[in-house]
């Protein structure tokens, strides 16, 4: 199990290879809200994972890049509709 933050709530959840963060939280009954592909500046999606862990998701992509700061990607924030486990 793996400990996420969404909307300031801790969460544990399991996660596969393979799978999308959004995926692995809606599949476990968190309520994730998400609206990126019309804004993705609106960063509903924003879920903020382990930096320990990291290693565990692809790197961010691009749209992640355009959207977080270097402050927030460091942190260990990523848009849960784009970061996939490895």
């Amino acid at each position: 199990m793996r400990r996420i933050t969404y909307k300031d709530k801790e969460y544990l959840i399991h996660t596969r290879s393979g799978m999308r963060l959004i995926d692995s939280m809606r599949e476990q009954g968190i309520p994730v809200e998400c609206n990126c592909k019309k804004d993705p500046s609106s960063r509903l999606c924003l879920t903020r994972y382990p930096r320990s862990e990291a290693f565990l998701l692809t790197e961010p992509t691009e749209l992640e890049r355009s959207v977080l700061t270097p402050q927030e990607l460091d942190q260990g924030y990523r848009l849960a509709c784009q970061a996939l486990f490895k």
